[in-house]
């Protein structure tokens, strides 16, 4: 907002609006662009849209959490006896194992045709990290890296937004496996909340324009997106 007061002299003043934090939004605020209020200011200034699609706000971009950030229960999606969660220092190597919190933070893990807009297709995660160290072997985990205010997404939540490809803005981020990426360009992956069994998770899959759902193994580096909680 700009004010210009003219008289003997002009004075000009420039005040900028402040940000939406998802940890501050409400219902009325989907469709609005919001800031995640967690990590260093690079992150804090990370513009993530938004969209109602069926009966939930989704995240329309795909959440970027900085690797070493520490999560509290005033934050972040974290419930019960689980009042911390630190994100294990983001690295490539890894994603290898069913039980550690891999994560990688990637500027850069895109081409201009993947993420759109020449945008970076961000963070990946592995399962145990996504769920900040809950990491059931069934149903829903407690608790979650997204937002205060916000959560991962149901398997059957997942499942029911496969037609609405143009709403979500699918990437293809593809995923990280045994310190290597794989199918960037060509897929896009995001994990539900929902455990499969011990070693494997549910998640949303994109290729070829088209969204589907299924499980992966917990090891592997995938994207996410959050929901709002009702």
């Amino acid at each position: 907002t700009t004010m210009t007061v003219s008289g003997a002299g002009t004075l000009t003043l420039n005040a900028k609006s402040s940000k939406l934090w998802f940890q501050n939004a409400t219902s009325a605020n989907c469709g609005s662009t919001m800031y995640d209020n967690r990590g260093n200011d690079t992150y804090k200034n990370i513009a993530y849209t938004t969209a109602k699609i069926g009966s939930l706000c989704w995240m329309t971009r795909n959440l970027d959490l900085p690797g070493g950030t520490t999560l509290s229960q005033s934050d972040s999606n974290l419930n019960g006896s689980t009042t911390s969660y630190t994100l294990r220092a983001s690295s490539t190597s890894g994603f290898n194992d069913y039980t550690t919190g891999w994560v990688y933070n990637s500027s850069s893990t895109y081409n201009d045709t993947s993420c759109g807009n020449n945008d970076p297709c961000y963070s990946y995660y592995s399962y145990s990290a996504a769920t900040a160290g809950t990491n059931p072997s069934s149903g829903a985990a407690s608790s979650d890296i997204c937002p205060y205010g916000w959560r991962l997404p149901t398997y059957s939540e997942m499942s029911s937004i496969t037609s609405s490809v143009s709403s979500f803005s699918p990437v293809y981020s593809g995923y990280y496996y045994y310190s290597t990426f794989n199918y960037g360009g060509s897929y896009g992956y995001w994990w539900s909340s929902t455990a499969y069994d011990a070693n494997r998770a549910y998640g949303l899959y994109y290729n070829n324009g088209s969204l589907s759902t299924d499980y992966g193994y917990k090891s592997l580096g995938f994207s996410i997106r959050c929901v709002a909680k009702s």
